[in-house]
């Protein structure tokens, strides 16, 4: 009779899905960036206001060349506040719309006209790349940056053929090295953030079996007993160990040691449900925290698993497994459970190996 549904791929916990990591990894790396470069942006143009003041005339009054501050203000201090990346692209449109706007008047009806101003339309794209998480807000940035801001005086002001092709000249390599530094910048993250993400998977799974490690095992085992309590649940944990384990490695060497266990992992893995927790305890120890189970049928999921191990064979040996099995009662936190079910492993090997003992 079936204890627990079909057979099913038991993996150990996985770290966050790929586009969280991904997410928090540019929070992590990206964040400090794009808030500077806000305050840059906010901090430049206060500047850019008082310097075309200071340097010429301006058909454009002073109050209202300074007015695209504080939208600029503002963004800056929703920056502080939503630092979830999925905005970092909205801010930084919004940021380089009012940026672009403002240097447009600032440079309105100036003598010098667009050459005054090619400096700056040059620097913003390239000092914005950073911020554009989606290729869409990219595009989006390159548009405002080669059309809002210059468009206004290459059509308002008597701007010759020599400014013109200078101006699109400059803009042209400006957006060029922008998408060079964006997508340069995008591809070294995501690398970074894969290497990251294995490196954890290596660091939860036992790379010879498959299985979780102690110390995750341990800490998800904690975290599924939790919720069983909170939901008063039933959960099991069963303990096992490869019989005459050293005797097999003594005699055919370390070699037919690691096949065994990596039998035993897959055996685990595929006997086993989805959402079972396997790991990797000691050198042929492993436990099996099993939710949602009674003592009755964690001991038929243990009685399974015994009869499928004495199939494999290790360099012409047969293998078996003593399981100790314990059924919460009323425990809480996850030491005395493991415990009871060590203790009836111990019980099963006492009592001649190769066989399932309940806790009391």
């Amino acid at each position: 009779m079936r204890t627990s549904p079909p057979p099913a791929s038991n993996d150990p916990p996985a770290p966050m899905p790929a586009a969280s990591a991904f997410e928090q990894g540019l929070e992590h790396r990206l964040g400090p960036v794009v808030r500077a470069l806000l305050w840059t942006a906010l901090g430049g143009y206060l500047s850019f206001v008082l310097g075309a003041d200071l340097t010429g005339h301006s058909g454009v009054p002073f109050w209202l060349r300074l007015a695209p501050g504080l939208p600029l203000a503002l963004l800056v201090v929703l920056g502080q506040v939503h630092r979830a990346p999925r905005h970092y692209g909205a801010l930084g449109l919004a940021a380089l719309a009012w940026l672009e706007f403002g240097i447009f008047l600032n440079g309105y009806a100036r003598p010098e006209g667009l050459v005054w101003m090619l400096p700056a339309y040059v620097v913003v794209p390239i000092a914005a790349s950073p911020i554009w998480l989606k290729r869409s807000h990219f595009v989006a940035a390159a548009v405002i940056c080669a059309l809002l801001g210059p468009l206004p005086l290459l059509l308002l002001g008597p701007i010759g053929r020599w400014q013109l092709l200078q101006y699109l000249d400059y803009m042209m390599i400006a957006l060029a090295v922008a998408a060079v530094l964006n997508g340069y910048q995008m591809r070294l993250i995501r690398q970074h953030l894969q290497l990251e993400q294995q490196l954890r998977l290596r660091a939860d799974v036992d790379e010879l079996t498959g299985v979780a490690t102690r110390a995750r095992f341990l800490e998800a085992a904690a975290q599924l007993l939790d919720a069983a309590v909170d939901n008063a649940t039933p959960l099991s944990v069963l303990y096992m160990d490869a019989d005459h384990f050293k005797q097999l490695n003594d005699a055919h060497g370390h070699a037919a040691g690691d096949a065994a266990l990596a039998s035993m992992g897959r055996i685990l893995r595929e006997n086993l449900r989805g959402d079972d927790l396997i790991g990797r305890i000691g050198g042929e120890e492993f436990a099996v925290l099993l939710p949602r189970l009674d003592g009755t049928a964690a001991c038929a999921a243990a009685e399974r698993l015994r009869c499928v191990v004495m199939q494999v064979r290790s360099a012409g040996q047969a293998l078996s497994i003593s399981i100790g099995v314990a059924a919460r009662n009323d425990e809480t936190s996850l030491e005395p459970l493991l415990a009871r079910a060590d203790q009836a492993l111990s019980a099963a090997k006492r009592g001649g190996r190769n066989r399932v003992e309940m806790a009391g």
